[in-house]
């Protein structure tokens, strides 16, 4: 099975020389150190197979139908199997969570020809999950058609596990805040109601004795209710703070502060 790709012939030519003509003759243009690998049409010659093997990266080869016909040890330390003679010449598909990914790169080599760190879900031997960026590049012979693909994987699993915990983080951040927001709004309404009674209460009321002392007291604290629900409403970011016995709380101050240390409430 042959794929003809969309592309001019100086393009194909280039991939050509680097990789092979796809005649069985070889390439004529070798790149030194990386572009070692040649189509024989019944197996891959490996002209620096002992570099390649031992390369820090875990690189693979592919035909079009999704056969792995080369992988080097990183790459199958990568997916969980002691040597590479497990992975050769078992399908590539079996390797990815959504079987589909794989033909979604084929596609996009076939229109242009190389693709670049795209973040691809795989699952090991053992079955657990990996994430890998993928660059790829297709292989073409003289006459356009893609007849393997070249690749190698980078392990972003433990970045993708901290970007995932970071957006949850985040959504549940997002929610507290619109929650805090919602309460500061209900309580401030009847707050300014019972602090404009007050006022109205200590304007009739005798400027002795220890009741209008109380309602002063009172009447502050209820200032103080409401300067704290608009601070509230306010925080856009959370900053936390030592209360007791190792527990943290919203440091209310700090959080609706700007970066520039200036007071939004």
């Amino acid at each position: 099975m042959h794929a003809r790709r969309s592309a001019g012939r100086e393009d194909r030519s280039a991939y050509a020389r680097s990789f092979g003509d796809g005649d069985g003759v070889g390439p004529r243009e070798p790149v030194a150190g990386v572009d070692i690998m040649v189509d024989t049409g019944s197996h891959i010659l490996m002209r620096q197979a002992e570099f390649l093997d031992g390369f820090p990266a875990a690189l693979f080869r592919s035909t079009l139908e999704g056969i792995i016909v080369y992988c080097n040890r990183c790459f199958a330390g990568l997916f969980g199997y002691d040597s590479v003679k497990a992975l050769i010449g078992s399908p590539e598909m079996a390797l990815y969570r959504n079987m589909k990914d794989r033909g979604y790169l084929v596609d996009c080599l076939l229109q242009q020809g190389r693709l670049y760190d795209i973040p691809i879900g795989f699952r090991k031997r053992d079955g657990s999950a990996l994430s890998c960026a993928v660059t790829v590049r297709g292989v073409f012979d003289d006459d356009g058609m893609m007849v393997h693909v070249d690749g190698l994987l980078r392990d972003i699993t433990t970045e993708m596990v901290e970007r995932q915990n970071r957006r949850v983080q985040g959504e549940k951040l997002q929610g507290a805040l619109e929650m805090a927001g919602g309460v500061a709004h209900h309580l401030n309404q009847p707050l300014t109601i019972v602090d404009n009674l007050l006022n109205e209460m200590l304007a009739d009321a005798s400027v002795e004795g220890p009741c209008f002392d109380r309602m002063i007291k009172v009447q502050q604290q209820v200032s103080r209710m409401i300067a704290t629900t608009r601070k509230i409403g306010a925080i856009k970011r959370c900053e936390s703070m030592d209360y007791v016995a190792g527990v943290k709380i919203v440091d209310i101050e700090k959080s609706i502060l700007t970066t520039d240390g200036e007071d939004r409430a």
